[in-house]
């Protein structure tokens, strides 16, 4: 008890104690720092470059070549078109939807039954059990497809057409339909959004066509792609591996790569007080009157600092790890040059 004592009443070995305590904790703080950070240098070197996102994510020179997440409300310049039936949509994407009135077979306990509808694929009727009088045409004359807009943006960005061709999320759409191609005209009917060919659109008959359309217009879109130009275009990881994705929605980064290390939240703000741990825990550590020489306790403070996080970046950030390592290195000229030669007194020699 009495050496427990006698250490509370030590300012000198008190002030020291605490010195050290700070100074840890500025190396501590830091490193848990840099070692995140690094995670996630290492986890877009796997993806293979810097993410843009945010506010960075802007076409222009700084992203020419980089990935980007943008993120906002998808531009249709050109709308996507179906020329045969003069079908337009102010949409990413416009879906032409095709069917045919045919008969199918179905069997419940070993009796078949035979039934009327529209379907969107070919029936084969050789096939069934009893072919006669229940024969399909065959293969439909025109067939179901998608039309792309030739020219969609998101965040300022253009679309590459594989990435347009990647945007999904149907929705019901009725065009206007007075104003048909003389030939498509003369051939189908326009009911409730639809064209068939039914002579009595009531009473269809079996290989009557019904055509319809579907739109592709999401309110917001996040896109993951490489900017090339002012154009996002797939992107690949090094080892040849598909990451481009184009999500319905906003999104953060931590959504589209859920795997992808993360940078730590407010890592310059923790550096920034690294340092001053660090600073202030060498003050105190620093004997008698140098205890006022901020300078030295700076410089001394910056040497541990440095090198812990030159550590961090080697063989990920050779770069970061060289001028780390050369400010570390100057740090100690600078505390060596204040030990021998500077005056206590604060920033200035006197």
């Amino acid at each position: 008890m009495s050496r427990f004592s006698a250490f509370l009443d030590n300012p000198s070995r008190n002030t020291a104690v605490l010195g050290g305590v700070l100074l840890l904790l500025g190396l501590l703080l830091l490193g848990f720092t840099e070692h995140a950070d690094r995670l996630r240098a290492m986890g877009e070197d796997a993806l293979g470059g810097f993410v843009l996102t945010g506010s960075a994510a802007t076409p222009g020179p700084a992203a020419d070549g980089k990935l980007v997440l943008a993120v906002g409300e998808p531009v249709v310049n050109v709308p996507a078109r179906d020329v045969q039936f003069g079908v337009a949509a102010d949409a990413p994407a416009l879906l032409r939807k095709v069917e045919m009135f045919q008969w199918n077979e179905t069997r419940f306990g070993g009796v078949r039954n035979y039934d009327q509808n529209w379907y969107d694929h070919p029936i084969d009727s050789s096939a069934f059990g009893d072919p006669a009088g229940h024969a399909n045409p065959g293969a439909f004359p025109i067939s179901a497809t998608r039309f792309d807009s030739s020219d969609v943006t998101v965040g300022g960005f253009k679309l590459a057409p594989e990435l347009v061709r990647m945007i999904d999320g149907p929705e019901p759409f009725q065009p206007d339909l007075s104003h048909l191609p003389p030939n498509m005209a003369a051939t189908f009917q326009a009911r409730d959004g639809t064209l068939v060919t039914s002579v009595s659109a009531a009473h269809p008959q079996v290989g009557d066509l019904r055509i319809g359309w579907m739109k592709i217009a999401p309110s917001h879109l996040t896109v993951f792609a490489r900017d090339q130009g002012g154009t996002l275009v797939p992107a690949n990881d090094p080892s040849g591996d598909p990451i481009a994705q184009v999500l319905i929605g906003r999104h953060s980064l931590t959504d589209v790569l859920t795997d992808a290390p993360q940078p730590p939240r407010f890592k310059w703000a923790r550096r920034v007080v690294a340092v001053l741990l660090g600073w202030t825990g060498v003050a105190m550590l620093l004997p008698g009157p140098r205890r006022r020489d901020r300078v030295l306790a700076l410089a001394i403070a910056v040497v541990p600092l440095a090198l812990l996080a030159a550590i961090c970046w080697f063989d990920v950030r050779m770069l970061a790890f060289v001028v780390l390592l050369a400010i570390a290195t100057l740090a100690g000229v600078i505390a060596a040059w204040r030990w021998r030669h500077g005056t206590v007194g604060g920033w200035q020699q006197h």
